[in-house]
C-alpha cells in the first residue's frame, strides 16, 4: 500500500510539473520545405566510355540540375529561425519550447524572416529559366543530362514552402501522466547539452592567455540569457544561472579580464563545457539550500513590549541608550568613565555550609 501511495505522489507531482510547464510555454514548429535542385543520377547520365561527371555536379547518386548557391539563401534563413529561436529556447517535440514571456517577440522574429524567404523564393522562380542556363553552361557537356531532368517552374514552386506555426501545448491530464511527462523530465538535460554546445570554443579564449578579452564574454552572456529564461523549466538551472550572473556583474565594463576574475571564468568555462557537470553543480547547490536551517526574524522592540519585555535599547529611567555606532565624527568622545574608580562589591554571603575542597589526587599520564 505505501509503494502505491508513492507511486500515486509522484504520478500527482508529474502532472503537476507537465502542467505547469505547458501552461508557460510556447512551442514553435518551423516548416521551411526547400526545393533540392537535384534529379536522380540515372545509368544513361554516366555515359559509359566518356569521362566521369565532376564532383560539383554529382553527389550521393544524384546530379545537381541548378546551381546550389542560388538555393543558399533558403537554407540561410531557416538556420537563422532556429538559432534565434534556441537562444531563448529548448528543442521539444521537433520545435522549440519558448517562454511565454518571450513567444510575442520570437513569433514577430520569424515572421519577419519567413516573409523575407517568401521574397527570395518568388525572386528566384522569377529567374529560374536563367539559373539552369547558367548551369548549363558551366558544363556543357553534360547539358543534356542537366536539360532532360529539368521540371517546370510551377512544379518547382510546389516545392517551397516556408511558415512558422506557434502553438500553445493543451494537455489533458491522462495524456500528461502517460507521455507528455517522459519529455518533459529530459527538457533539463537537453536544455545543458545546448549550452555545451554553445561553449564550444570558449576554451580557446583561456588557453594559454593571462587574460581574457572582453569578446568572449559575449559567449558567456547568450549562456546566461538563455539559462535565465528557462530557469523555470529545471530547478537545477538556477544555480547555475546564479554562478554565472554573480561573475558577469563583478566585471569591469571595458577592458580585459585578468587575476582572480580570469580564473573565476575559466572555471565557469570548464562548468558550461560539460552538460553532466551543469546538472551535478545545480543538485548539489539545491542539496545544500535544503540542508541550511532557516534563520528566524530577530524580534523587534513592539514584540518585545507586547511580550512584557522591555527593548534592550531603553535605560531604566525611560531614556533610550545610545548607540555608539549611530554617533556621529562630530560628536567628543568622553573618556571620563574609563579612569573612574569602580566600587568593588563585597563577598557574597550566604547561609548553605561551604563546600568542602576537594581532596588533592594524583593523576598519572
Amino acid at each position: 500500500m505505501t509503494t502505491d501511495m508513492t507511486e500515486t505522489q509522484t504520478d500527482n507531482r508529474s502532472l503537476e510539473d507537465t502542467l505547469h510547464l505547458t501552461d508557460q510555454t510556447t512551442l514553435f514548429l518551423v516548416d521551411f520545405h526547400i526545393w533540392s535542385g537535384r534529379k536522380k543520377l540515372r545509368a544513361e547520365d554516366l555515359r559509359l566510355g566518356t569521362d566521369l561527371p565532376p564532383d560539383e555536379l554529382i553527389s550521393l547518386g544524384s546530379k545537381k540540375i541548378c546551381n546550389p548557391d542560388a538555393l543558399r539563401v533558403f537554407h540561410r534563413n531557416k538556420k537563422r529561425i532556429e538559432r534565434n529561436l534556441l537562444a531563448v529556447g529548448t528543442r521539444f517535440l521537433g520545435g522549440f519550447l519558448v517562454p511565454n514571456a518571450l513567444a510575442v517577440e520570437a513569433q514577430a522574429m520569424a515572421e519577419s524572416i519567413t516573409l523575407e524567404t517568401r521574397a527570395a523564393a518568388e525572386s528566384f522562380l522569377a529567374e529560374y529559366d536563367r539559373h539552369i542556363d547558367a548551369w548549363c553552361a558551366a558544363y556543357p557537356s553534360w547539358e543534356p543530362a542537366i536539360r532532360q531532368a529539368v521540371d517546370p517552374v510551377e512544379v518547382v514552386r510546389g516545392q517551397f514552402r516556408f511558415r512558422v506555426q506557434a502553438l500553445r501545448i493543451e494537455t489533458a491530464p491522462l495524456i500528461a501522466t502517460d507521455t507528455l511527462h517522459e519529455d518533459v523530465a529530459e527538457i533539463g538535460d537537453t536544455i545543458f547539452a545546448e549550452v555545451e554546445q554553445m561553449a564550444r570554443g570558449l576554451e580557446q579564449s583561456f588557453v594559454g592567455k593571462p587574460e581574457l578579452s572582453q569578446r568572449a564574454l559575449g559567449t558567456f552572456r547568450r549562456i546566461h540569457d538563455k539559462l535565465d529564461a528557462l530557469s523555470f523549466v529545471d530547478g537545477r538551472i538556477d544555480p547555475v544561472v546564479r554562478s554565472i550572473g554573480q561573475w558577469l556583474k563583478r566585471l569591469p565594463g571595458s577592458g580585459p579580464i585578468q587575476g582572480g576574475l580570469f580564473l573565476e571564468g575559466w572555471a565557469l568555462m570548464r562548468l558550461v563545457g560539460e552538460a553532466e557537470a551543469m546538472a551535478r553543480h545545480g543538485e548539489g547547490l539545491l542539496a545544500l539550500d535544503a540542508l541550511m536551517p532557516e534563520v528566524p526574524d530577530a524580534p523587534d522592540a513592539e514584540s518585545q513590549a507586547d511580550i512584557g519585555g522591555e527593548p534592550s535599547s531603553q535605560k531604566d529611567d525611560g531614556t533610550l541608550a545610545s548607540d555608539p555606532e549611530t554617533l556621529s565624527d562630530d560628536d567628543p568622545m568622553d573618556f571620563d568613565d574609563l579612569f573612574e574608580e569602580q566600587e568593588v562589591p563585597g563577598p557574597i554571603e550566604t547561609s548553605r555550609s561551604p563546600v568542602p575542597a576537594v581532596p588533592a589526587q594524583d593523576f598519572w599520564f
